[in-house]
């Protein structure tokens, strides 16, 4: 792949990763259960990628939502008797090299002066130009590859993480909403409206019970629109605008809610997420007025099953 295709190419994943952006907040309230570290590192070589590749492997990692930040070049996991998922697409990732062109007659010289410079033969005395470009190379990552040894996909051991203390007050509106929840050692939480059903990482897994909250109260939003509730319409596409209400609607109704559990700390978190939605409606000046009325109605629903004051409409 020539320097303009890599050039194109990285360009493309970016301008991609920022409209994601504008609809999404990449950071975990609960911790890797990858047991590697929370930049994109090479798990044979230990490397760590930097650079645009941190960018394109960060962003890759969260749209595919893999289990793990680790991945390895064909090469490494053909060694390692390693097989590639059916239909699974690779990663980019580029480095910049030289070439080296004599100055006079714009031959390409690399060859030579790579020669002399490892036989520690001085280059001082040529008259040559040196040219950085770009050059690529494709990775997978680590849960596209199937039959690799056992130590590659260990997870940390969830007995070594601890229970957070729980909060009495914000337990019982969660049991009140009799909401089913389903805890499981995983890296994501979402709410399953075909179920009608919220999946949520282990709570030993979160670093906090602010970011537990937060979290459970934004799927439990969602559970307050099914259709058997309040009624929105939430089955919207990726992307879209709608999509993008019923997101700042959740993160602004999990806000009111912890805001009235007292965990105001997350209250700056959550307008730091809102403000990255609000950046693909920033045309619309009513969005925001709408979304805050839908959450105000999300959390007042929410609060009601417990039977505690609801918080004043504007």
């Amino acid at each position: 792949m020539n320097t303009e295709k890599i050039y194109e190419r990285i360009t493309d994943v970016i301008i991609e990763m920022l409209e994601k952006h504008k609809e999404s907040d990449y950071s975990s309230a609960w911790y890797s259960l990858s047991g590697d570290s929370i930049f994109a590192q090479n798990c044979v070589s230990k490397h760590t990628y930097s650079g645009i590749n941190q960018l394109m492997l960060q962003y890759l990692r969260n749209k595919y939502n893999y289990s793990f930040n680790k991945w390895m070049t064909f090469k490494q996991l053909s060694q390692l008797g390693g097989r590639i998922q059916k239909g699974s697409k690779s990663a980019m990732v580029v480095y910049k090299s030289h070439l080296y062109l004599d100055s006079n007659t714009g031959r390409n010289i690399t060859s030579m002066i790579l020669k002399m410079i490892n036989s520690g033969q001085s280059i001082e005395h040529l008259d040559y130009q040196k040219r950085g470009y770009l050059k690529s190379y494709l990775v997978f990552n680590l849960s596209q590859i199937d039959n690799l040894p056992d130590k590659f996909y260990k997870m940390v051991e969830l007995d070594k993480l601890t229970d957070f203390e729980q909060d009495e007050q914000a337990e019982n509106l969660i049991k009140s909403t009799k909401a089913i929840i389903n805890y499981s050692a995983s890296n994501s939480a979402n709410y399953n409206p075909g179920t009608d059903e919220i999946n949520l990482p282990y709570r030993k897994q979160f670093v906090s019970k602010e970011a537990f909250y937060s979290v459970a109260f934004h799927e439990i939003s969602h559970f307050s629109g099914h259709k058997s509730r309040l009624n929105r319409p939430i089955l919207n596409k990726f992307g879209t605008k709608e999509y993008a209400f019923e997101e700042i609607l959740v993160e602004i109704s999990s806000a009111f809610i912890c805001a009235y559990l007292g965990y105001e700390n997350r209250i700056t978190d959550n307008i730091d997420y809102i403000d990255n939605w609000l950046s693909v409606m920033k045309n619309d000046k009513k969005f925001i007025v709408s979304a805050s009325a839908q959450a105000q109605k999300a959390s007042n629903f929410i609060l009601e099953f417990a039977k505690v004051e609801q918080l004043e409409t504007v």
